[in-house]
């Protein structure tokens, strides 16, 4: 995706003509061949040339079936590129991303994949109420004593729904759009749209990285700013207060009861990590770290197995400090 997955092998932009001859020809070639469904990510209908071709590939096949092996066999390509779900190729001097895509997500990745950085941007909106919205649909985000995103709850994915919840418009979206300037002012039209939280220096680390990529992002941010626009929508600082707007939106996701049932596991997991870890192994021996120190708490969790987190939660630390030790020493 991007097109510049493939380093050792030389490729080209393709007119619009030829970027769609080519995905037709995969296409049908995929099809006669396997049976597998497939799907072109859209693009603006302006768009001149392209510096690759994203086909979804609908993964409802049977288990066997190597998709890896049938590029190669099929188009034997100069080079390969697998990166998660995406196996890219060289086609006629030209970049193909093959984009592994679950029968259960497969209407809602073609909405986020189609029409370049639309789904990106969007993304952003569903972050300021604790959401995830990527090709697989829109995940509530659960953060575990440590604060870290342990679970990812799925609410919906139904397209329809998602933008709904995000304050789009999904009747102008099915419409598609003429170029860049029509997406950006589709993304721009949510009720909840927030200039600020686009800029680059407000981006965590990872999104930061990934956008300087984007020359589409890039323009839109300069779209925003050569424009003047600077809207401020006021978020919630505690997440938690969006929970029963989500929950009276996607009621079939359930989600009080799944985060109550993530919660106790919650609480457990930082009893047993209060009442066992790595300092207070070192507490009892002190020239145990590093490596050895990891040995040794990995053998006493392997000598209770299964019954290891019950174990540390029933006991006392006099208790778990003799089996330790009689492990340790044994």
């Amino acid at each position: 995706m991007g097109g510049h997955a493939l380093k050792n092998t030389y490729t080209e932009r393709k007119t619009t003509d030829d970027f769609l001859r080519i995905g037709k020809e995969i296409q049908n070639k995929v099809l006669n061949d396997t049976g597998i469904e497939t799907a072109i990510v859209k693009c603006y209908r302006n768009k001149t040339d392209h510096g690759d071709l994203d086909l979804l590939v609908k993964m409802s096949f049977e288990p066997k079936f190597n998709l890896n092996e049938y590029i190669q066999n099929t188009f034997k390509p100069n080079e390969m590129f697998n990166n998660g779900n995406v196996c890219s190729f060289d086609y006629e001097k030209f970049q193909i991303d093959f984009i592994k895509i679950s029968e259960e997500s497969w209407n809602v990745a073609q909405t986020y994949f189609n029409y370049d950085c639309c789904g990106n941007i969007m993304g952003k909106t569903f972050h300021k109420f604790g959401l995830s919205y990527g090709w697989d649909g829109l995940y509530y985000k659960f953060r575990n004593f440590n604060g870290v995103n342990s679970h990812n709850i799925l609410l919906t994915n139904n397209s329809e729904k998602i933008f709904g919840f995000g304050g789009y418009d999904y009747e102008r979206y099915l419409k598609g759009f003429d170029n860049l300037v029509e997406i950006f002012d589709f993304c721009i039209g949510s009720k909840y749209f927030d200039s600020e939280m686009f800029k680059i220096e407000n981006l965590n680390h990872i999104d930061k990285k990934r956008n300087r990529k984007r020359g589409s992002y890039n323009l839109f941010l300069n779209y925003l700013k050569d424009n003047d626009i600077y809207t401020k929508f006021i978020f919630e600082k505690n997440k938690d207060s969006y929970l029963e707007t989500i929950n009276i939106c996607f009621p079939e996701a359930k989600l009080n009861e799944r985060l109550q049932e993530l919660k106790e596991e919650d609480r457990l997991n930082k009893v047993v990590t209060q009442k066992f870890n790595g300092d207070m192994v070192m507490m009892w021996l002190p020239d145990l770290q590093g490596q050895e120190l990891g040995k040794a708490m990995g053998k006493f969790k392997q000598s209770l197995g299964d019954d290891y987190r019950e174990f540390i939660i029933n006991s006392s630390f006099d208790i778990i400090y003799e089996h330790f030790m009689k492990v340790y020493n044994g």
